[in-house]
């Protein structure tokens, strides 16, 4: 089981809210008001969906064993949320947002197996460590690494495994084409980490411009002194809508990455990203 796995697995069972007595079609116990029994309550609602394509808050309170009241605002609140939406029939069906989540949970899963390859060929044509990020909330998580020649035990410790998105070129490069992501990290905040970090929220919305125009994001020495890095976004595109997902980096010494061979170093990563982008949209 792979990192990104592992994370998918916890994510789930946090949705699912276990350990709860409700499962699918079984009547949810009144006795528990907590936010545990909201949660398997909206499960359940969802659930019921599998079976009928329009339901009203009738047949889902029925079906769910819970009040009617109940059912119409858990209904209310999931169409707010754009899991469900309203017809003109008054009755409810699954929303885009359900899918769209859906198609990311299926597009991470794939991103392992087909990036691996081509960080392999980055690294090895750059000589410095390879990374592929996912975004978590207001963080990236790095979901893959191959080591550069230079790096030593430098990136083994759970420190470097996550990064927060207002210091990560890769976080940088997914929150540029990612409104989520870019929310969350205005909501989170900017934190100094090094005399280089960028802690102005005007500055950063001024650096993601920059990276939906130039492709590629940068951080140099913001998380780490004498350490830098470049990234580009995997994207997938439905429509005329492009979606950031994921992130291609390479990280090493300032001088290295950052230095007299730049243009290089970010041509390479973008190229990186540019695959890995196409391979999941063939394999979508």
């Amino acid at each position: 089981m792979t990192v990104l796995d592992v994370r998918l697995a916890q994510d789930g069972d946090a949705l699912l809210g276990r350990p709860t007595a409700v499962s699918l079609g079984e009547p949810a116990p009144e006795r528990d008001e907590g936010p545990l029994r909201s949660v398997s309550i909206a499960m359940g609602v969802l659930g019921c969906f599998e079976r009928e394509a329009e339901l009203g808050a009738t047949a889902v309170a029925a079906e769910l064993g819970i009040a009617k009241s109940t059912a119409c605002r858990m209904l209310a609140a999931l169409a707010a949320s754009g899991m469900l939406e309203r017809s003109r029939s008054g009755r409810y069906r699954l929303g885009l947002r359900l899918f769209e989540i859906g198609q990311l949970a299926v597009d991470r899963l794939m991103l392992r197996e087909l990036a691996l390859p081509v960080l392999g060929e980055l690294r090895e044509l750059l000589r410095e460590t390879a990374q592929l990020a996912v975004p978590v909330g207001s963080e990236v998580l790095y979901v893959d690494r191959l080591e550069g020649s230079s790096a030593g035990t430098m990136f083994h410790g759970q420190l470097y495994r996550r990064g927060p998105g207002h210091s990560s070129s890769a976080a940088k490069a997914i929150a540029a084409f990612n409104p989520s992501m870019a929310r969350a990290i205005h909501e989170r905040g900017f934190v100094r980490l090094t005399p280089f970090t960028i802690v102005d929220p005007a500055r950063y919305r001024q650096v993601l411009r920059q990276v939906r125009t130039d492709g590629f994001a940068a951080s140099r020495e913001e998380h780490t002194l004498g350490m830098s890095s470049v990234a580009a976004p995997i994207v997938v595109r439905t429509g005329e809508r492009v979606l950031a997902v994921a992130a291609v980096s390479i990280v090493g010494g300032t001088s290295r990455v950052l230095g007299a061979r730049k243009i290089a170093v970010v041509q390479s990563v973008r190229r990186a990203a540019a695959t890995v982008s196409a391979e999941l949209a063939r394999a979508r």
